[in-house]
Formats: C-alpha cells, sequence, structure tokens
C-alpha cells in the first residue's frame, strides 16, 4: 500500500478507534510520548486514553481535507477536520485545522503529536 493512503487511513482508523471507545486499537496507533493540543485542551497520552476510553463521545467526524508529507520514517499530516462531539459533557464540536506527526518504528506508524485549531 502507498504510504499516503497509509497514513490516511490510520487517521481514520484513530478516529474511528476513538468514536468506538477500543483501547487497545488505540494502545497500537498512539505513541507513548504522544500529546494533543485542541479542542478538548492539552492532554498528554494516559489522558487522552481514558477520555477516548470513556467520557469522550463523537457523534459524527470527517476529514474534509487531508495532506501527508513524508520526511523519512516522520510524516506530518496536514488536515480540516470536523467533528459533532463532547467531552465530559463539554461541547467539542468544531471545524479544525489539525497538524499530525506520525512516526514508523519497528515498520509500522504511530502519533505522537496532536494540534488543532479552530477554523474561521
Amino acid at each position: 500500500m502507498p504510504i499516503f493512503r497509509e497514513l490516511i487511513e490510520l487517521s481514520n482508523e484513530l478516529v474511528a478507534a476513538v468514536q468506538r471507545h477500543d483501547r487497545p486499537r488505540l494502545e497500537e496507533l498512539v505513541a507513548h510520548e504522544f500529546t494533543l493540543n485542541g479542542a478538548a485542551g492539552q492532554m498528554d497520552r494516559e489522558t487522552f486514553m481514558e477520555a477516548a476510553a470513556g467520557p469522550y463521545e463523537i457523534d459524527e467526524w470527517s476529514y474534509e481535507e487531508i495532506d501527508p508529507e513524508v520526511y523519512g520514517d516522520t510524516a506530518v499530516l496536514v488536515s480540516r477536520y470536523r467533528q459533532t462531539a463532547r467531552l465530559d459533557g463539554r461541547d467539542l464540536s468544531a471545524h479544525m485545522h489539525v497538524t499530525d506527526i506520525w512516526v514508523r518504528r519497528a515498520g509500522r506508524w504511530q502519533i505522537v503529536r496532536r494540534h488543532g485549531t479552530l477554523a474561521a
């Protein structure tokens, strides 16, 4: 499978795993040093995993555009993303510009950073 398509599929799998509260799949996709800065605020890996395992509810989501660039074993994906979601009763529904950084280790890609800003 071409790398760009693989990374786009992994990006979709990541959100789908959060939507399903699929912690085993998230354990595979999310690197130990993962951090997120987005609609939910700042989270380290464990805080993200706990939210994804239960209180983070995603009703609908889509990548409206996603553009991967690969630099050896590192990939940067810049996207426009929208979701209808809640976390602990807070509305996290938004259109966002998202930058994800993925790293390939032992032949498999894991996300290490996600940064999202609200789209105008």
